[in-house]
């Protein structure tokens, strides 16, 4: 029974992942997103830390230039759920706050 609580709680933890993920590319699409290129539409920076089991999401409200910080900085640890689903939940508002989020067929 307690191996099968912990598949599906490991289950649990990679959709989220997978979801902060798909976010990411929902709001960036699939094209370059630098800002002299696509001016003040929104990027985001998904970043997983295989070594310390972290995920880091970086957002850029205006578009990403060198050298500018970044707006938001999330930073769930992928084997906390809590911290994985606050980050969803974060991450989707952020998204629709983002006039300028990229939609699948944006990205073609």
């Amino acid at each position: 029974m307690k191996k099968r609580l912990e598949k599906k709680m490991e289950k649990r933890k990679r959709e989220q992942i997978h979801r902060l993920l798909d976010l990411a590319l929902d709001i960036n699409g699939l094209e370059p997103r630098e800002q002299k290129v696509t001016g003040n539409l929104p990027t985001v920076f998904f970043d997983f830390s295989g070594h310390v089991g972290r995920i880091s999401i970086r957002t850029y409200s205006a578009g990403w230039t060198p050298g500018k910080d970044s707006d938001t900085e999330i930073w769930p640890r992928a084997y906390k759920l809590s911290e994985l689903s606050d980050a969803v939940r974060r991450v989707n508002t952020l998204k629709a706050e983002s006039p300028g989020a990229a939609t699948p067929r944006d990205s073609r």
